[in-house]
């Protein structure tokens, strides 16, 4: 951050992006870098979701098993839907965040109203991915140490 100043309403933060010393208002700044915080739990789900294909591949034919596979199959259109909606949080929050940029830069005139009931919506929308992707972790997790409990008991009978 380069400086700052008092105005009649709010705050004037200029700062830096990219060699170019921008104004916007406290509260455009403190938008911006929760929604630079959104994109990067946006982009940490999708590695992590990744991964939960791939632990749910690894265990396919054991979840398959008609003890798992209602619950296997409800936990994989969970994370499917979650993909969808993973993506269009993406698309709002990039729209988002090139027009927070284009105020920063004086492109564009700072619309506070909105860039708030945007926020708003966003905040909603992340809110509800964060709470729905823990319980899909979850309720696969429980599926897999499931599986991995009940193997070990067939290892431990067959060794007997």
């Amino acid at each position: 951050m380069v400086s700052s100043f008092r105005s009649a309403d709010f705050y004037i933060v200029n700062f830096n992006v990219m060699g170019t010393v921008c104004a916007m208002s406290a509260r455009s700044l403190q938008y911006y870098v929760i929604e630079r915080r959104w994109a990067s739990d946006l982009q940490f789900f999708g590695i992590e979701a990744a991964f939960l294909h791939r632990l749910m591949d690894d265990y396919f034919v054991r979840l398959c098993d008609k003890t798992y596979f209602e619950k296997f199959k409800h936990v994989g259109k969970d994370l499917l839907r979650l993909a969808e909606e993973r993506k269009d949080a993406d698309r709002l929050l990039t729209r988002q965040l090139k027009y927070v940029e284009l105020m920063a830069e004086d492109i564009i005139p700072e619309n506070a109203e909105d860039l708030a009931i945007n926020q708003v919506r966003l905040e909603y929308l992340m809110i509800n991915l964060n709470r729905d992707y823990r319980e899909v972790k979850k309720a696969l997790f429980e599926l897999v140490e499931s599986v991995i409990k009940e193997n070990k008991l067939i290892s431990v009978i067959n060794a007997n």
